[in-house]
């Protein structure tokens, strides 16, 4: 399946990855087939242990976790993306705590890794949450190249994502220009129309 490379290891990137274990394009399908895949999203995102921990009985919870992250990016405002994310948080979370990152120091507000899955959950909630906090809710968006509905965290400066990769945002910019291509190519009349329509 495919996974974020920008943002790896982070709890918005893997977020996002959780939810775009769905795709529509090119038809709808569930990504999770089984225990691996679930194994396979926490393992990229440096929870080898958690990926490790992980059972048969947690690809369910997997798409459950799904589904409430969907519900966050496709909140009708910021208050209740917030709200969403904090009752993750309060769920799947632990009272947070300072620990060393390398030669910094960050906020730890997700169990130790042996718990597998729920560690996942509490990093991915808080990881967006952050996101949230820092670049703002409108930054959190869905792809627009229908059909697919993979979701993304906006970096950008300028605000100006719209696709969640390149291969759609490709696909979308081949498809105008066949478009465009197509119309150049109608013959018109004299009169500017095009055969077969009337001017307006």
């Amino acid at each position: 399946m495919p996974l974020s490379r920008d943002g790896r290891g982070t709890g918005w990137a893997l977020a996002v990855d959780i939810v775009n274990t769905w795709d529509e394009y090119p038809r709808p399908m569930d990504l999770v087939e089984g225990v691996e895949d679930v194994r396979t999203v926490l393992a990229w995102h440096g929870l080898p242990e958690a990926a490790a921990a992980v059972e048969p009985s947690d690809v369910e919870r997997f798409r459950r976790l799904r589904t409430r992250f969907e519900h966050v990016f496709d909140a009708r405002s910021e208050s209740e993306a917030v709200a969403l994310l904090n009752e993750l948080v309060t769920e799947y979370g632990v009272p947070p705590q300072l620990e060393r990152a390398g030669r910094r120091w960050r906020f730890r507000a997700w169990p130790d890794e042996r718990e597998g899955l729920r560690a996942g959950a509490a990093l991915a909630a808080y990881g967006l949450l952050e996101a949230l906090r820092e670049h703002g809710w409108s930054r959190l968006g869905r792809c627009a190249g229908s059909p697919c509905r993979c979701v993304y965290v906006d970096r950008t400066r300028n605000r100006s994502r719209r696709y969640c990769c390149v291969l759609c945002a490709d696909r979308v910019a081949q498809a105008n220009l066949r478009s465009r291509r197509r119309a150049a190519s109608r013959p018109t009349r004299k009169d500017g129309t095009l055969h077969g329509r009337s001017r307006r």
